[in-house]
Parts: structure tokens; C-alpha cells; sequence
């Protein structure tokens, strides 16, 4: 009676590698020859061989995109919860609703998958604000985030 055999992680990598290979889209092929950058030993690091790796003193993209997304909604924040007022004033209250919310429900709300407010509850806001970057803000640097467009 022959037991199955059971592949190591270093042999689904290479069958990846094999697989990505016959696939017919370019971003497959380059995941491929990445691979193969770790699999042949010219690097024993995957996140370098995937070109992964970030540049000291730059953020990952992903985080780029995370922190933008968070500046537009501190910005819609301000202008529909606290319009009229000066940046100032709009980086003040809402610094302060941020640190509220961040030490209350949101300790509970942050394992929620979709926002468990209605769109015109300010904690719907900050919920989106902390679903992007979980930490509150200082008052200044949501006003620099106010006047930078």
C-alpha cells in the first residue's frame, strides 16, 4: 500500500512556478521568474526575490494608497460635519471626535468587516478613517491635511 506523498513548501513552490510559467498572461510569467529568483538560490529572501522590499524612507504603495484614501475622508469629514468652521477649528473638533471614538467603539467596531453605521453618523466617518490607518490623528496634523489639497 503506497501512502500519497506529501509535498514539502518547497516543492508547491516550484510546481507555482511551473504552473505560472504555462499561463498565458505577462503578470504570471513575472511572478514566475521572480519565484525562480528565490527557488534557484540567487537570493534566499522571497520578499526581495518578488521585488517586494521597500526602499528605506518610502512608504509600501499599498500604504500610499491607504493614507490618501484616509486624507479624502478626513476632508469630506470636515466639510459635512463641520462645515462653516475654520480648518482649525474643523482639525480641533475633529481630532477630539477621533480620540473619543478610537477609545470607545471603535475597540469592538474595528473587527467589523462593513461599517455598522448609517452614512450620516460622524462614527460611520471615523469608522472609515480608522479602517484605513488605525490610529487617531493629532489636531495638526489634520489640519495639515485640511489645507494640503
Amino acid at each position: 500500500m503506497n501512502k500519497p506523498r506529501v509535498s514539502s513548501p518547497m516543492d508547491d513552490v516550484l510546481n507555482l512556478v511551473e504552473h505560472l510559467d504555462r499561463v498565458p498572461e505577462s503578470w504570471a510569467r513575472n511572478i514566475a521568474a521572480r519565484l525562480n529568483r528565490f527557488v534557484s538560490g540567487e537570493t534566499d529572501d522571497v520578499a526581495a526575490a518578488l521585488d517586494l522590499k521597500v526602499v528605506r524612507g518610502k512608504r509600501p504603495k499599498r500604504m500610499v494608497s491607504e493614507v490618501a484614501a484616509r486624507n479624502g475622508a478626513i476632508r469630506e469629514i470636515a466639510e459635512t460635519f463641520f462645515p462653516g468652521m475654520r480648518r482649525k477649528q474643523q482639525a480641533d473638533e475633529l481630532a477630539a471626535a477621533l480620540r473619543r471614538y478610537s477609545t470607545s467603539a471603535w475597540r469592538s467596531d474595528r473587527q467589523k468587516q462593513e461599517c455598522p453605521y448609517k452614512a450620516s453618523d460622524i462614527r460611520a466617518a471615523l469608522w472609515l478613517i480608522l479602517t484605513r490607518v488605525d490610529h487617531a490623528l493629532s489636531a495638526e496634523r489634520i489640519r495639515k491635511i485640511l489645507v494640503m489639497r
